[in-house]
């Protein structure tokens, strides 16, 4: 049997996942249905997905210009898409729900740790230690 937090990192994974795709395809209900059901999401763990991407979603622009004023000399288009994704979760989940912190910054470092470049976890630690500070 997984523990909450696990099932919430299984969530996390999955919102990731969807975003990333998103940034390619577009919205695809299909797709992040399919995603949570190989995650195994459901009760608390996909109630808690469903709202981390709702919020990601309908907040998306303001996220993006929170990235974008915290990574002084960087474009947008100069970050990875697998590490903006990781900022904008993280960065979504820090302002709309109550998560600690250390929490928040652990799951997303070890996500672009996976998902991204061998440099990658240390750029969105920066980055996301530096909203924190400055938030």
């Amino acid at each position: 049997m997984s523990k909450p937090g696990q099932k919430r990192s299984l969530a996390r994974e999955t919102v990731y996942k969807y975003l990333f795709a998103r940034n390619f395809n577009g919205e695809d209900p299909k797709l992040y249905r399919v995603l949570s059901e190989e995650a195994g999401l459901n009760g608390e763990s996909k109630a808690f997905a469903d709202s981390l991407l709702k919020s990601v979603i309908s907040h998306y622009d303001t996220l993006l210009q929170k990235v974008e004023s915290i990574v002084d000399g960087y474009k947008l288009e100069r970050i990875y898409t697998t590490d903006k994704c990781a900022l904008v979760l993280a960065i979504a989940e820090l302002t709309y729900f109550d998560t600690p912190k250390p929490v928040v910054i652990d799951e997303m470092v070890s996500l672009s740790s996976i998902y991204s470049t061998e440099k990658s976890s240390d750029f969105v630690n920066g980055v996301l230690a530096k909203y924190i500070k400055e938030n």
